[in-house]
């Protein structure tokens, strides 16, 4: 399901690197890189910088990251075997935002390889006899963030081809592979209304949201609301008028799968809304509940949340695309559940998915790697919460021993081309233009870039700027880390 920034006129501006604002045409001679793949060098290849070469790029960079802003933030930019070629405040502590989507994909690339696919499924203990499960059938979840309920359509059309038309048990949903609350406790409340800070489940259907599908009718008529699926996992209550402009309201009432509308909506367009909904498995299982009726199958004892017994018969079973493709989308639009649903996936790994085993995963990473911790605090996998801390050189540094591993190649075909696509597509470069990956962030008062820059002479380097300051989205900020990558590449 593609995730869609409402407009400001609808809600608060929010500030996350999923909504990149109005879209611009690229340059035309910038078009001509498009088309290139980022060049990639294994470190063993990298020539050596010489003192007069790292004296010179490090003069350039200072010139290049002159503003006020950017000389009292962190840096660091270190070669291809993660020795640092410039740096500042490269040991503090800083809120990254969205570039912590970094380590929830190493993570899960390292854990699982870029092949792995999760899988969902349902099952009985026994194969139906003229029609009829004697006992429940179980809808078994392992985390799939790209679940959608397309493929709880598709699961009914399978159970009704085999031949099934009555469950005299109940659909139990299982959920166990994760644990802990859906929803961060460190996530700001104002943000709990919205599609990108939906929850975590490993039963996880349309990324965790429901789709409101309205259809203007006429002025001063209220236009039709459609609940997307449709069923009665979702009630709602009020109504948006037709009218000549859009200023509407869609709340959430607390933990509950009950939403109020309000307000008006223009004439003339349909249009689809998204909002998180609560207690995930329990909302996956009616889904799926309803996709059953669709097909004429009844389900005679409701929807339950249970743990699936071992063995039985697997009726229906999906498996997700690649993780490789997985991360890719994760780190293309910045989509916070994909990185939430790794995180407690990875985490799962070790006996149970949460937050805190799935960090520890990560924080095992980086004892392997040598990777420096000072600081470090993981909260979330999205970076969503305000209170994750990571420092400069230790994500430089992750990121520079990761390249030369074999899950690197992956990594860097799944960061986003600088200046082309993804959420940095907007970035305005010259020399980096077509050689520079990277993941950025971007949550009130933090501006972050990190990544990788082919240098033309030394191979690779990677890089981590990260701006917590009320300043931290002015021009000059992005046009200084823009020209320092410029520098890189031409290095």
């Amino acid at each position: 399901m593609l995730r869609r920034c409402l407009a400001a006129a609808l809600a608060p501006l929010m500030f996350f690197t999923a909504c990149s604002g109005a879209p611009r045409a690229v340059d035309t001679a910038n078009a001509a890189a498009i088309t290139r793949p980022t060049p990639l060098v294994a470190a063993p290849k990298a020539p050596a910088w010489s003192a007069a070469s790292l004296r010179d790029v490090q003069r350039r960079l200072a010139a290049a990251l002159d503003d006020p802003t950017l000389q009292t933030s962190g840096i660091a930019i270190v070669d291809a075997n993660a020795r640092p070629l410039f740096v500042r405040r490269e040991r503090k502590p800083y809120v990254p935002a969205s570039t912590f989507k970094v380590l929830a994909a190493i993570s899960a690339l390292q854990t699982f390889g870029p092949q792995f696919r999760f899988v969902t499924n349902l099952r009985t203990l026994e194969r139906a006899a003229d029609g009829t499960v004697s006992g429940d059938m179980w809808l078994v979840g392992s985390g799939d963030p790209t679940l959608t309920s397309d493929d709880l359509r598709a699961a009914a059309g399978v159970v009704a081809r085999s031949g099934v038309r009555r469950i005299e048990g109940a659909l139990v949903a299982d959920a166990s592979a994760f644990a802990g609350p859906e929803v961060n406790p460190a996530w700001d409340l104002d943000d709990l209304q919205y599609d990108y800070a939906a929850g975590t489940s490993a039963l996880s259907v349309d990324e965790g949201t429901v789709e409101f599908h309205l259809v203007p009718t006429s002025p001063g008529v209220p236009a039709r609301i459609e609940i997307r699926p449709p069923g009665d996992a979702v009630h709602i209550a009020g109504s948006i008028i037709t009218g000549y402009s859009t200023a509407l309201s869609i709340d959430r009432a607390p933990a509950q799968n009950q939403f109020t509308f309000g307000g008006h909506v223009a004439v003339g367009g349909e249009q689809s809304f998204w909002r998180p909904v609560a207690e995930m498995p329990v909302y996956a299982g009616r889904v799926m509940r309803a996709m059953l009726r669709g097909r004429g199958i009844a389900v005679r004892d409701g929807v339950r949340v249970g743990v699936a017994p071992l063995g039985g018969h697997v009726i229906w079973e999906h498996r997700s695309k690649p993780l490789s493709d997985i991360v890719r989308e994760m780190l293309f639009v910045s989509n916070n559940h994909f990185a939430e649903q790794l995180l407690r996936a990875v985490g799962a790994e070790r006996g149970i998915g949460t937050e805190r085993s799935g960090g520890a995963v990560e924080r095992s990473v980086f004892e392997r790697d040598g990777v420096p911790q000072a600081g470090l605090r993981i909260v979330d996998g999205s970076g969503l919460a305000p209170s994750d801390r990571i420092a400069p050189i230790s994500i430089a540094t992750l990121l520079a021993r990761t390249a030369a591993q074999p899950i690197g190649a992956t990594l860097l075909s799944d960061l986003p081309r600088v200046g082309i696509e993804g959420t940095v597509r907007w970035r305005q470069l010259t020399d980096a233009l077509g050689r520079a990956r990277a993941k950025s962030g971007h949550i009130e008062n933090v501006n972050a870039l990190v990544g990788y820059v082919q240098t033309r002479n030394h191979g690779r380097v990677a890089f981590a700027f990260m701006v917590n300051d009320p300043r931290a989205d002015d021009g000059p900020v992005d046009s200084g880390i823009n020209r320092a990558l410029d520098v890189l590449a031409d290095e």
